[in-house]
């Protein structure tokens, strides 16, 4: 009986620390598709009541550099550090994922097209009346 009471402590000491080592207890890192949900939960409905509260924000990275898109988003309901932060994290995988998988890309950079008020939400403006994107208020 006194060797299973020296012994019974060391080994649920031992089962302890292998269940903490297979669990490493880190969870995955979320995808770029998590992150593009979150970044668009973040961004919500992105209402505005004048032009002065739209915002474009540049999305994802190019295999040759570059964001993938733009959104617009708004600085009426929108937390700016939350989403920055949300949106380099998802460029920082998707940069991550190009190199593991190889991709290539045509090397076309997305201009940022600017962003407007329009029926109170706010909207990329359409290609080709780009403006540079608009600073804090």
């Amino acid at each position: 009986m006194q060797i299973f009471a020296r012994v019974l402590p060391r080994l649920v000491g031992a089962s302890v620390l292998s269940a903490l080592a297979l669990c490493s207890c880190a969870a995955e890192p979320p995808t770029p598709a998590q992150l593009a949900e979150r970044i668009d939960t973040l961004i919500g409905d992105a209402a505005c009541d004048s032009s002065s509260q739209c915002r474009t924000i540049a999305i994802g990275a190019r295999a040759c550099g570059g964001p993938d898109s733009y959104r617009a988003w708004s600085t009426r309901r929108t937390d700016q550090k939350e989403l920055s932060a949300a949106v380099q994290q998802h460029a920082e995988r998707r940069r991550a994922e190009n190199v593991a998988n190889r991709m290539a890309s045509i090397c076309v950079m997305a201009t940022d097209p600017g962003a407007s008020c329009r029926a109170q939400r706010c909207s990329l403006n359409p290609v080709g009346l780009g403006q540079p994107a608009s600073g804090p208020d």
